[in-house]
């Protein structure tokens, strides 16, 4: 007899495949920024050309985030839900892949096309598989689920860092395309293990499972089983005009073009300006993730208590003060640690508690067209992110003057004070509002 309250283990299992394999994804997109001193060297590109790079993939991500991931939404669900998963997972593994193989990726414009693709379907990737985590969880835990779920970035990325130079030490400088041939190749077996585990039988008892531990199996909640019935749609526009919607994307903006930048920055300050080999980099500039995923679930429940205005006005500040702090990271090893230890506990935190906030906003079944709408400008702010931050470094003088990694920084802290801004006119605003319907 199942105790009251338990999660099932059949929803541990299936987090299992699920946090496993967005973590291929993430990887997919982080794995650019560990190699960036090999393109760079191999292409013999500048700072802007090789941000160009992080630049197609999230003008991918935004191309494909709504349109692909309604196509996997109206497909099956529950174990069905698997098909289009899958599908959707394979077209971003197959295009990392692609980059992995020297011959058919032998020029610099072939690997931003390619780069391109993967991100056309790893943003509707990422959000198939969240789905799907939350239709194998009860419903009265999908925030744990959802909370532990996303740790996969950026602790996964943290131990693809370490694949990533474990390999390079193996291959050697010269082969370092082969990185990229890591995670299509896990991907593929995660994806093999995941459909063999998605089965109606296995479905069928996670939801006994869950009621007999009083709890709502996510399905049964909205009508139905393999196929989930469809909500009545809210236009996009109506969504949009909700002040906490709008004004939330262009702080996920802010965020995600100074994350992303702070991440194409790194690799670069610490082979050109600390000095470290592109190796070492590879692994180094991912230590931030250990506190990535404990901030994101630390965050989250804050939230939850103390509300989301409060927890946003903390990390804001606190990134701000981190992003300028990032310039002594070539202090030493003890620096590069801390540093990155002490931006991580905000850096990732922030998405998940800004989702939460247009999730109170808006209805029920509005949540995953504002949570689009976020997640557009999110990419959007990636698409930026890395071509201007190589910009502003090569007009500071290239990539061993510190000018340029400085003013870098400065820019990326200037955005979360102006997160901070909007965040207090909106939130501001919002009670003004309320006052008058009050009245």
């Amino acid at each position: 007899m199942n105790k009251k309250g338990k999660t099932p283990a059949i929803s541990w299992q299936a987090m299992f495949f699920l946090y496993v394999l967005f973590a291929m994804n993430a990887n997919g997109r982080e794995i650019i920024n560990r190699l960036s001193p090999y393109i760079i060297d191999t292409f013999n590109v500048t700072a802007a050309q090789v941000g160009l790079i992080g630049t197609a993939s999230a003008i991918g991500m935004v191309i494909g985030c709504i349109p692909i991931s309604r196509w996997v939404e109206k497909g099956q669900h529950g174990a069905g839900m698997k098909k289009r998963v899958s599908f959707v997972a394979l077209g971003y593994l197959i295009f990392m892949a692609l980059c992995g193989i020297s011959p058919v990726c032998c020029t610099f414009g072939a690997l931003v096309i390619f780069q391109g693709f993967r991100g056309l379907f790893s943003s509707p990737g990422e959000n198939g598989e969240v789905n799907a985590v939350v239709e194998w969880w009860p419903k009265e835990q999908n925030g744990l689920a959802l909370g532990f779920h996303h740790t996969a970035y950026p602790w996964g990325t943290l131990v693809g860092g370490l694949l990533v130079t474990a390999l390079l030490k193996v291959v050697g400088d010269d082969n370092w395309q082969l990185a990229f041939l890591i995670f299509p190749v896990l991907g593929v077996l995660i994806i093999i293990g995941y459909n063999k585990f998605s089965t109606k039988e296995r479905y069928d008892k996670l939801e006994k499972d869950i009621e007999a531990a009083g709890m709502t199996p996510t399905l049964k909640s909205v009508g139905g089983t393999e196929k989930a019935e469809a909500l009545e749609s809210i236009p996009v526009l109506t969504v949009l005009k909700e002040q906490k919607v709008w004004t939330s994307a262009l702080m996920g903006f802010c965020c995600q073009f100074s994350y992303i930048g702070l991440m194409f920055w790194m690799p670069l300050y610490l082979s050109y300006v600390a000095g470290y080999s592109y190796s070492s980099v590879a692994s180094l500039s991912v230590l931030y993730a250990i506190t990535g995923g404990l901030g994101q679930i630390f965050w989250g429940s804050f939230s939850d208590k103390r509300g989301v205005k409060k927890t946003l006005i903390i990390c804001f500040i606190w990134l701000a003060i981190s992003f300028y702090l990032m310039k002594f990271i070539s202090y030493g090893l003890v620096w590069i640690i801390v540093l990155q230890l002490l931006i991580g506990c905000c850096s990732n935190a922030v998405y998940p508690v800004m989702y939460k906030r247009v999730q109170d906003a808006v209805p029920d079944n509005a949540n995953v067209t504002a949570t689009s709408i976020i997640t557009t400008g999110i990419f959007i702010g990636a698409a930026c992110a890395t071509y201007f931050t190589g910009l502003i470094i090569e007009l500071g003088g290239g990539y061993e003057s510190i000018s340029g990694y400085n003013t870098g920084l400065y820019c990326m802290a200037g955005l979360m004070v102006l997160a901070l801004v909007l965040l207090l006119l909106s939130e501001a605003a919002a009670k003004k509002k309320n006052n008058k319907e009050e009245v």
